[in-house]
């Protein structure tokens, strides 16, 4: 089994960890904030980072009002970026 190597990440703020895994990033400003106001899209953002992070979704709902989540502690933002590393890395693997 071929070791993996590990780099460096820096912090991913919830509400573009949202964007990548809906897969909106890509779009237009004016495509992501009418994808964002949506009626449940917080909803599907709470139970997503629930659901990455480990922590209960009334938590998650405790770190900040709208999509933002600005209270999250820094270490669920650390989270979330080796979330998406390795999804892309599970992704490559694959499409080798």
């Amino acid at each position: 089994m071929p070791l993996i190597k590990f780099t460096r990440v820096e912090v991913l703020q919830p509400r573009e960890f949202c964007r990548i895994f809906f897969g909106i990033s890509h779009l237009s400003t004016e495509d992501i904030v009418e994808y964002e106001s949506e009626s449940g899209y917080r909803k599907k953002c709470v139970k997503l980072l629930a659901k990455v992070t480990g922590r209960g979704e009334r938590t998650v709902r405790s770190w900040g009002a709208g999509i933002k989540f600005e209270k999250m502690p820094e270490c669920y933002k650390l989270t979330l970026a080796y979330a998406l590393k390795a999804t892309q890395l599970d992704a490559k693997k694959y499409a080798a």
